[in-house]
């Protein structure tokens, strides 16, 4: 490779990039958006318990019980509309009395009640909440009685730290400034090839691997740098500055890698936004692990985006809990799933331009 022949390559690009006034614009557009988004976004969970209470006899809670400090309390008309509204997330905490509650007059019986826990709350918490509302039940029912407690969890069970939504959604909007360059990039690559422009500079003594060098260089350089703008604007790279750009410049790497895929078998312009479209969606699954925590399967991980994205999530919302260690088998995984797609994509596209030249 000879740089003092791939440096101005460089420069023509990023210059036609600059001109390309549809993704030029595309991309300030996005960028503002997700920053606005992220800021739009609440940046506190709410801590307050909403539970939900049914029984025969509907019981009257008192406004200070009802509205207490982190605890919401709402009467249910049915057991089947409790455990709904659990389900729908409604409701932390579902309590079902099976009968009235008992009257000081009966101490030798016990009252059978359910509770139904969203599968947000933690397992190891929910002993606790069991008590405390064991407690609660009898000073809302102004005497002490017996309980039954049957203990039900409804829903995928999700358990894990409380984290702001925007917080949760931010490795996300980061990849997807990354994924941008797959577009730009694969652009400029099929533009080129329908203009002959590539078929001119290969007449020259410009190499196929300075052109490809090149471009490559371009596409990381493009994706980087909107995805450090992004996690800048939003002040959270400071959470682990290292870790978050090696993982932002793996993921460069990547889609740059992508982007020639998408230009060896793309046509023209529509067809860079069709197959790039593709790629975003299936890239865009394991996001769903990040906004909705749960079990991850197993096939998730064979996208190669989950990794960039899981890595982006642990670095920024948990900055004391995961360091290096945490995240080596992530790295080693997006380093070869980088190389991969290099290797794959340049010698796809060497086989396209080689096929252009005979022609």
């Amino acid at each position: 490779m000879n740089w003092r022949r791939i440096t101005p390559l460089i420069s023509k690009d990023i210059l036609l990039f600059a001109h390309d006034k549809l993704f030029a614009f595309l991309t300030a557009f996005c960028l503002i958006l997700f920053i606005m988004i992220y800021y739009i976004l609440p940046k506190t969970v709410k801590e307050t318990i909403k539970i939900g209470y049914y029984s025969p006899s509907p019981l009257v809670v008192t406004g200070t019980a009802k509205e207490a400090p982190g605890i919401s309390i709402q009467n249910v008309n049915s057991d089947e509309r409790l455990k709904q509204a659990v389900v729908d997330k409604k409701f932390h905490i579902g309590i079902s009395v099976s009968g009235e509650i008992l009257k000081p007059s009966d101490p030798g019986k016990n009252t059978q009640v359910r509770l139904y826990y969203s599968s947000e709350i933690p397992d190891e918490i929910m002993e606790t909440y069991t008590i405390i509302l064991d407690e609660m039940i009898n000073r809302m029912s102004g005497h002490a009685a017996k309980f039954n407690f049957a203990e039900t969890v409804l829903g995928p069970d999700m358990a894990g730290k409380q984290i702001p939504f925007r917080d949760r959604i931010l490795p996300l909007l980061v990849f997807f400034m990354l994924i941008t360059g797959t577009f730009i990039l694969a652009n400029l690559i099929t533009d080129e090839l329908e203009n002959k422009t590539m078929q001119a500079l290969l007449s020259t003594p410009m190499q196929v691997t300075d052109v490809f060098a090149g471009k490559a260089v371009v596409g990381v350089l493009l994706s980087f740098s909107q995805a450090l703008l992004m996690i800048t604007a939003t002040g959270r790279l400071a959470q682990n500055p290292l870790i978050i750009t090696s993982a932002m410049f793996l993921g460069a790497i990547m889609v740059t890698g992508m982007a020639f895929l998408i230009a060896s078998v793309a046509k023209d312009v529509m067809s860079v936004v069709a197959w790039g479209t593709l790629v975003v969606m299936i890239l865009s699954i394991p996001a769903v692990t990040i906004l909705f925590p749960g079990p991850v399967p197993g096939w998730i991980k064979a996208i190669p985006s989950f990794f960039i994205v899981d890595t982006l999530h642990r670095a920024v919302n948990f900055k004391t809990e995961i360091g290096w260690s945490g995240h080596l088998d992530n790295f080693s995984l997006m380093i070869a799933f980088s190389i991969a797609f290099i290797f794959l994509g340049i010698l796809t596209l060497k086989r396209k331009v080689k096929c252009t030249l005979e022609e």
